[in-house]
């Protein structure tokens, strides 16, 4: 496919899910590790949240957070920060809870992937095993009538390796992944953010198109947030220019961004921001409505399993509370409900501005209680609000019925109105029927059913609907 004038080739961007235990940490450790050891042969980019490497030439970026969560943290802007995933299956172990979960988040973000079969030096290793366990779920591998490329790997001694490295070169090339700099504005995703007592907020930024160069502005959606004072490769080195799909760490914001805030040096445009999220979905009036935030995908799915009959869903997903949440959460008049997650000071303006609640949680249990406690709240029948009060001055029983006379003394009176659970069914001044009587004046009533009041009695109506 010929490429367009405007776009250019990027390095692929990696991430790693599987079982725990399974390897994924020593698989990275391993590579890392070998790239530093051989400087000569391509060297290496490291920093908190990622780390670059250069293979045959070409260079693949790995992300050091868990794998979900790199399919999670720009899903409020369409998209993922991953290109490429690597499915680790310990063959000694086969597949697990967690290699299924792994598959579903790949199969959701509709990322390419290879599977990488580790410990097969280990005692009891059955690769055999392994690739009939995952026919049976409906996960062929090439060779055995799927597409799904896999290698054979040892992270302890390194075997196979660079077969992995070639795979991943090899699905890059496959999906031809561009950079459109020309056509959008320079973005990257946030992966990490800490605070140095003199230097302050110091971000892991990950570019994820377009370039970004020193002296930069830096936006989050409109909101100027800093300008790039330095910027530094994970080695220390320092650069004027970043190109997509390099980590690097900027110092120049004037206060933390969240862990997956996107960062542009242009202010984007909100309107379309809002736009994008206006879907205003069809709610069950008899429920509440949350946006579910969680840190981990475990515990969003354990939150999940428990409530999502009980309220109306209108999103979910993992990572801190986004301005994209507050938006969507705002036109559905819904609150946002976290478990262990998080909002940053300028998320939570805007939450103020758009009045949008955020409970958050960090024992689930607790959660639990809230949203039946809401339910509770919404079972019961509304309080009746006071519309009037009332001074009994004669009571009459025409024909078996009690006509009550009296004067307003507060409010107004209606018919329909209640007094201590009995309608008001009749009202009449001067053998007219009337709908409402005002402050003093003087009238009859008709309740149904009938109550033992007294003359001079003070009573007071209510309604429900006022």
């Amino acid at each position: 496919m010929k490429k367009q004038k405007n776009e250019t080739t990027r390095p692929p961007i990696v991430t790693i899910l599987g079982h725990v235990d399974h390897g994924k940490t020593s698989i990275l450790d391993k590579i890392r590790s070998s790239n530093l050891q051989a400087k000569e042969s391509g060297g290496i980019t490291q920093t908190i949240g990622a780390y670059q490497i250069i293979h045959q030439g070409k260079k693949i970026t790995f992300i050091d957070t868990p794998g979900h969560e790199a399919f999670e943290a720009m899903r409020s802007r369409g998209g993922q920060i991953a290109d490429v995933a690597i499915l680790v299956i310990a063959a000694d172990d086969s597949v697990k809870p967690q290699t299924k979960e792994s598959i579903k988040h790949i199969k959701k973000s509709k990322v390419p992937y290879l599977v990488a079969i580790n410990k097969i030096d280990a005692p009891g290793a059955n690769v055999d095993k392994v690739k009939k366990d995952l026919g049976e779920m409906g996960e062929y591998l090439e060779g055995l009538g799927g597409d799904v490329p896999f290698v054979e790997v040892s992270a302890k001694t390194g075997k196979g390796l660079d077969k992995l490295l070639e795979l991943i070169l090899l699905l890059a090339e496959l999906e031809e992944l561009k950079d459109s700099s020309k056509k959008s504005p320079p973005q990257g995703v946030v992966l990490e953010s800490q605070h140095h007592p003199h230097m302050g907020p110091i971000v892991t930024l990950l570019v994820k198109q377009g370039k970004f160069n020193l002296k930069d502005p830096l936006f989050l959606d409109t909101t100027p947030i800093g300008k790039i004072r330095t910027m530094n490769l994970g080695t220390g080195e320092s650069v004027k220019t970043a190109l997509p799909s390099t980590p690097i760490q900027i110092i120049g914001f004037k206060k933390a961004p969240s862990t997956g805030d996107i960062i542009s040096t242009k202010p984007s445009d909100l309107a379309q921001i809002k736009q994008k999220n206006k879907v205003k979905m069809k709610l069950d009036p008899e429920k509440p409505s949350f946006v579910i935030k969680a840190a981990v995908q475990g515990g969003l799915e354990a939150v999940l399993d428990k409530i999502k009959p009980k309220i109306n869903l209108v999103a979910s997903s993992v990572g801190s509370v986004s301005g994209s949440d507050i938006e969507t959460a705002a036109i559905n008049n819904a609150k946002i409900l976290g478990f262990n997650s998080k909002m940053s000071a300028s998320v939570k303006k805007l939450a103020a501005t758009e009045n949008v609640l955020f409970k958050n949680f960090s024992i689930i249990y607790h959660l639990f209680e809230y949203v039946d406690e809401l339910l509770e709240q919404k079972k019961a029948p509304p309080l009746a609000k006071e519309t009037g009060q009332i001074k009994i001055k004669k009571i009459f029983n025409i024909n078996d019925k009690i006509i009550l006379g009296g004067v307003v003394l507060k409010g107004k009176v209606s018919l329909g109105d209640k007094i201590n659970g009995s309608s008001i069914i009749s009202l009449q001044s001067a053998k007219e029927d009337l709908k409402t009587v005002k402050k003093d004046q003087e009238f009859g009533l008709v309740l149904k059913p009938s109550l033992d009041i007294k003359e001079e009695e003070v009573i007071i109506t209510h309604n429900n609907n006022v």
